[in-house]
């Protein structure tokens, strides 16, 4: 199943607010790199923006960020997929399938007991 075809199929997509900046971050990235051309930066900062717009926003709070600290011990995660890990884990919903090309991030959420999605397959 492809990204689109996960999300498409989804009742509803919850993150946490820092992959707005990640995203973001990503597409600057490949337009410096010569990968995507400005104008397809453009339209990706539109489309990011469109989908934004319908995203449960789950926030860096005082417990999630205790959260992804003892995650990121816990898991050896870098600071923003450990604070991913928090988020999911926090939606606290037992339908939550968490999606990642991350191998070590995949497995945090699998130890945790979320259902995942390998964005790799």
């Amino acid at each position: 199943m492809t990204c689109g075809e996960l999300w498409d199929a989804a009742d509803g997509q919850t993150s946490v607010r820092l992959t707005h900046i990640e995203s973001a971050a990503a597409l600057a990235m490949a337009e410096r790199l010569g990968r995507i051309s400005p104008e397809d930066a453009a339209s990706g900062r539109v489309v990011l923006d469109e989908l934004w717009a319908n995203i449960d926003v789950v926030e860096v709070d005082r417990d999630l960020m205790v959260s992804a600290a003892r995650i990121a011990r816990a898991h050896a995660l870098r600071g923003y997929d450990a604070t991913h890990c928090a988020a999911a884990i926090a939606v606290g919903d037992s339908e939550v399938v968490a999606a990642s090309g991350d191998t070590q991030l995949l497995a945090a959420w699998r130890s945790s007991g979320l259902a995942v999605h390998d964005t790799n397959r």
